[in-house]
């Protein structure tokens, strides 16, 4: 049987890049891949970690063996991590990348293995936040690399022009797939104007954007509701603050904490609309849990998410920044309450998950 190896984040930690090894690993244990997650003893330091927890213990990773071993900010869990993956003996590593702060750890790990291919999944090429040498890390990480795959056009673009051609030209095209686990839960068409606003809060998802735009729907549709069900990275006032400014306290229901996974099917269970209103981005995991419910979507048309949104049949786009726009679409959508169930669902057949783990190691 030949074998895997999954470096980055997996279960207990939380969050999209956790639950996308996780499901990679499913979709490579199926095509009859032995698996093993080379996951962090510690990810982030908690000065470096706004949050309330890094962990999320409702997903069980006991079908996989899973080696908690790497901390970033202590090189002496670098050689140890290797030490693992030789003992291992891989016949390829899937490094999941996502932020410039794990490229030193990554870059020294990942130079250490010789005549191994490694799969670089990019989850996005530069990072949301300014990072310091940001280029010079990318280039220490991906030099080494066999191929990077990107999850949309936009960010194999973003490969392209940030890095030298040497580079670039092992970039590869992937997609991001539908979560398959929550199929089963998908709900009835809902009928209440029930909008949602979902997963991490940071100030390029725009979250300010669509409550300046909620006065508008209300005004329309008086009896619309949003939903904020996500952790803020950083406080909250700033987002109740603009609520209570804005008069719209009574038709806003905010759940600023984490949200783990038996809790989603609740609240996309009484949404219509799942509304990404960002500002930038590379792609997004909550478009694809979205359509894992069969709850289209509204986004901003920034970086990739245009690519996964087929404008009036699995959801609608918007210019970015703009309340105005995003309002009428919301005020579209609760007045002519489409059914786009069909559409979104031969959208999800069409990205899988068998087929990203195949892409990933042609």
């Amino acid at each position: 049987m030949k074998r895997i190896a999954i470096l980055g984040p997996a279960p207990p930690y939380r969050g999209g890049i956790s639950l996308f090894a996780f499901s990679l690993a499913e979709a490579y244990r199926d095509l009859g891949y032995q698996v093993q997650f080379i996951n962090f003893k510690e990810q982030y330091p908690q000065l470096l970690f706004p949050g309330k927890g890094q962990y999320d213990y409702t997903i069980t990773d006991n079908e996989f063996v899973n080696k908690r071993i790497l901390v970033p900010w202590q090189p002496k869990t670098w050689g140890q991590t290797i030490y693992e993956i030789k003992q291992y003996k891989p016949d390829a590593i899937i490094v999941s990348w996502f932020l410039p702060y794990f490229a030193p750890a990554y870059g020294y790990i990942i130079k250490r293995i010789p005549n191994t291919p490694i799969i670089i999944l990019a989850h996005n090429i530069l990072a949301h936040e300014k990072w310091i040498l940001e280029k010079q890390l990318l280039k220490y990480v991906f030099k080494p690399a066999t191929k990077i795959v990107t999850l949309s056009k936009a960010t194999l673009e973003e490969l392209h022009n940030e890095l030298p051609l040497y580079i670039s030209k092992k970039g590869v095209l992937g997609f991001h797939p539908c979560y398959e686990h929550y199929i089963s839960e998908v709900v009835p068409f809902p009928q209440r104007n029930t909008l949602l606003f979902f997963g991490l809060i940071k100030p390029y998802k725009g979250l300010d954007v669509l409550l300046r735009a909620m006065p508008k729907v209300i005004n329309a549709v008086p009896d619309a509701k949003l939903i904020i069900a996500g952790e803020v990275y950083g406080k909250c006032d700033v987002y109740t603050e603009l609520i209570n400014s804005l008069g719209i306290g009574s038709k806003v229901e905010c759940y600023f904490r984490f949200i783990s996974d038996p809790e989603i099917a609740h609240f996309f269970s009484q949404s219509c609309l799942c509304i990404l209103p960002y500002k930038s981005a590379s792609q997004s995991g909550v478009i694809a849990t979205s359509y894992s419910f069969g709850v289209p979507v509204l986004a901003s048309n920034v970086g990739g998410l245009g690519e996964y949104v087929a404008e009036g049949e699995t959801g609608y786009l918007v210019p970015p920044d703009n309340p105005s726009a995003l309002a009428e679409k919301i005020i579209l959508h609760l007045t002519q309450k489409p059914d786009m169930r069909k559409a979104i669902d031969n959208f999800t057949k069409r990205y899988s998950w068998k087929a990203l783990a195949e892409l990933t190691l042609q």
